[in-house]
This record gives C-alpha cells, structure tokens and sequence, in this order.
C-alpha cells in the first residue's frame, strides 16, 4: 500500500498539474472548483485542498490570480500554485 501511495503522490499528482505557459489559451478554474494548492516545502500528498472563491482577471483579461478557500481562510494563489481535481462536486 505504500508502495502505491508513494508512486500515486509522485507520479499523478505532478501530472494533474497544468504546465501550459500563461500566453497560450487554458481552460480556467470556474468559482466552485476544488483544487489542491501546492506548497513548495511540502509533498504533494501534503498540499493542502481547498475552493475556488473569486476569479481575478488581469487588465488583458486573463485570468491568473484566484481566491481560495482553505479552511476558515481565504487565500489568493496564482494560477500555477493550484492544482484541479476532477471531482464531481453535484
């Protein structure tokens, strides 16, 4: 089981991660979206999970800024700190 656990941490995680630079089109996180909002001084089964509140769009319209709700906190992150997970939240 940790064999697994180790190997899911290292390897999908990293991959759900979106690494498309800033100037080309992605899809953006909508307001209700769960993320995972990475942490440089942790592991990824670390990160800390949390809720897309507000969307903080730059003057050109792009969106690379979010609020995330984290607990009893709230927190902005930009757009490349945060991870999506594809969870059904209906």
């Amino acid at each position: 089981m940790t064999d697994f656990w180790h190997r899911w941490q290292q390897e999908y995680l990293s991959r759900m991660q979106q690494r498309s630079k800033w100037h080309h089109k992605v899809k953006e996180f909508e307001i209700g979206h769960i993320v995972l909002i990475k942490a440089d001084n942790l592991p990824p089964a670390k990160w800390m999970m949390g809720r897309i509140v507000d969307k903080h769009p730059g003057t050109d319209g792009v969106t690379r800024v979010y609020s995330v709700k984290s607990g009893d906190s709230v927190v902005q992150r930009p757009f490349n700190k945060l991870c999506y997970l594809p969870i059904d939240t209906e």
